[in-house]
């Protein structure tokens, strides 16, 4: 059984370092990757001295420890990151609040106001767009639907 070779402090450092910044890879490649740096790191220090010159060059032959870590593969999430808000909002939601808007003006006319109804229904059950402003569309699309189905029925009655 043969022991692991003592390095200078310098180098020591320097593999503390890299097992820190390989702390988020998969646990393979970091083994791999730390026992491939070892080893060059021992040749290396046979061929040039393991003092601090020696140690320096060594350092030096690796490059930094950001550049290895950076090339290793990080491990996979634990649990999967959560969908991202949308930044801006999509011009399609922006016409639905208008069209109900609209059909709320238009109380005559239940027809836009169905229109903006299904629409927001769509939308909002597809999981596309700006949350809120279908939620805004949906009420005002029910509300005018119901009160252009109010005035639609007085009238008949009326009538």
């Amino acid at each position: 059984m043969t022991a692991a070779p003592a390095f200078p402090p310098l180098v020591e450092a320097y593999l503390a370092d890299l097992e820190h910044a390989l702390a988020a890879s998969e646990p393979r490649e970091r083994a791999e990757t730390l026992a491939a740096v070892r080893e060059h790191a021992a040749e290396s220090l046979a061929l040039h001295g393991s003092d601090d010159a020696g140690a320096r060059r060594v350092l030096d032959e690796l490059g930094p420890v950001d550049a290895i870590a950076a090339a290793s593969t990080p491990a996979a999430p634990a649990v999967p990151a959560a969908p991202a808000p949308p930044a801006a909002t999509p011009a399609a939601d922006v016409w639905l609040v208008v069209l109900a808007v609209v059909s709320l003006a238009l109380f005559v006319v239940p027809l836009v106001a169905a229109a903006a109804v299904i629409w927001a229904a769509v939308r909002l059950r597809g999981g596309v767009g700006h949350r809120r402003m279908q939620q805004v569309a949906l009420a005002v699309g029910a509300v005018s639907f119901v009160g252009a189905a109010a005035l639609y029925v007085s009238h008949v009655l009326a009538g």
